[in-house]
């Protein structure tokens, strides 16, 4: 009977929903990197396009996805508790001036990175910069609205839209990468993103009965934004510094990190949505528990499957087109070396969900510090890495195994506090 009442309860169907969609995403996301591998391999030009992304991909994260999700879902949650329903009217008004802003900024950071790079192909990566800022706008854009889905409790919803996406994109990817060469790139994400608006955010849009839900400077915490997506600006950061050579690691870096990424946001970053949702509501040691256990058996099984089953797993997805056996060698070597940090990573992930259902008034100092701590550490150890001479392989293990080691620690600080004040 308990069995069966658990797998009949919303907390399970949630986890499915999402858990299934993920799967059907990181197929889509799978094929996507089958056909750039195919197409780009290793080259030059891939590999810078991979630097500016890189940059854009460590902004993007104060702006979307797991960052944003810390901010606001704990707080509609709370909303949607007690009022039923919200307006959106005035959501949409407030978000266009910070989309403006986001846009500038890209633009500037990755005019001076191509400078920095001095590549042959500037006259491809200029044009290319500015339909990567207008993708940072969308996604924000789109995460906003994503976000309250799931404040809703609206998984279902919430996991097509993610999967019609990555659709989407995998539709274009070839014939646009053949046509428009790396252009391709950039236009399949952008119709992916462009989709989302269509289907989903101009719908919610005619929302208009209910609480006002208006967005202030509040939700847009700084340190929770950094926190919230830690992982990502981890990885982000340990991938620019993969490719700071200006050679192919970078590209070897990136096809590692698509498959140990499959694996956060299929399983760990499901759990930890639904964890933060529940506990916004009201404690739940339980459920942080089996949350915890997730992230350790996942860790350990993701190492153990790697270490014995890594090259072939490489071999069998991207050994095609241009991606040749000496590329699938480079890239193993990458996964292996990878994959104990994840295990931390993992951990870190599910710690930090209980701090994040706190208000952030009441928590916005231990907020600042953990983030003034984690970026003075991604800062050190960038400057360590670069002022040695290791090569931009062991340089790149260097910063991410830092910063995850440090995460964990702040993550575990972050839950003792939760405790202390629940």
């Amino acid at each position: 009977m308990k069995i069966r009442k658990a797998i009949k309860s919303d907390s399970v169907k949630d986890f499915s929903s999402l858990f299934f969609s993920n799967i059907v995403q990181k197929f889509f996301g799978l094929v996507r990197e089958i056909v750039i591998a195919a197409v780009f391999s290793s080259s030059l030009i891939y590999a810078h396009f991979l630097m500016l992304q890189s940059v854009t991909g460590i902004f993007s994260q104060f702006t979307s996805g797991n960052s944003m999700r810390a901010n606001l879902l704990p707080r509609i949650t709370k909303i949607i508790e007690k009022f039923g329903k919200i307006s959106l009217h005035e959501t949409d008004r407030t978000l266009k001036p910070i989309m403006f802003w986001i846009f500038v900024i890209m633009q500037i950071v990755q005019t001076i990175v191509i400078f920095t790079l001095d590549s042959e192909y500037s006259n491809y990566l200029f044009p290319i910069s500015f339909l990567l800022s207008a993708i940072v706008c969308f996604n924000f854009y789109n995460s906003i609205y994503l976000t309250i889905l799931q404040a809703k409790g609206k998984f279902i919803e919430y996991s097509v839209a993610a999967a019609l996406n990555e659709f989407v994109v995998i539709v274009f990817i070839y014939p646009f990468s053949l046509l428009f060469s790396i252009f391709g790139l950039v236009f399949s994400r952008l119709f992916g993103y462009l989709s989302i608006i269509y289907f989903y955010v101009i719908p919610m849009q005619k929302e208009n009965n209910g609480y006002n839900l208006t967005l202030g400077k509040d939700d847009f915490n700084i340190p929770t934004l950094i926190l919230g997506n830690f992982a990502n600006i981890i990885i982000f950061t340990s991938r620019i510094v993969s490719g700071s050579d200006g050679g192919d690691s970078i590209t070897y870096f990136a096809y590692a990190i698509f498959l140990l990424n499959a694996i956060l946001t299929a399983v760990i970053a499901n759990v930890s949505t639904l964890l933060l949702k529940k506990l916004s509501v009201k404690k739940d040691s339980k459920f942080m528990l089996y949350s915890l256990l997730i992230s350790v058996v996942v860790g350990i099984m993701l190492v153990f499957g790697l270490h014995w089953y890594g090259q072939k797993l490489v071999e069998l997805i991207f050994v095609r087109g241009n991606f040749e056996p000496s590329d699938a060698i480079e890239t193993t070597k990458y996964l292996k070396e990878l994959s104990y940090s994840f295990i931390f990573i993992f951990i870190a992930t599910t710690f930090f969900q209980p701090f994040f259902s706190l208000k952030v008034e009441e928590s916005n100092k231990q907020r600042k510090d953990m983030s003034k701590i984690f970026i003075s550490t991604i800062i050190f150890s960038i400057v360590f890495a670069l002022t040695q001479d290791y090569g931009v392989e062991l340089e790149s293990l260097i910063v991410i195994y830092t910063c995850s080691v440090v995460s964990l620690v702040l993550s575990i600080y972050s839950y003792v506090f939760y405790l202390k004040k629940e």
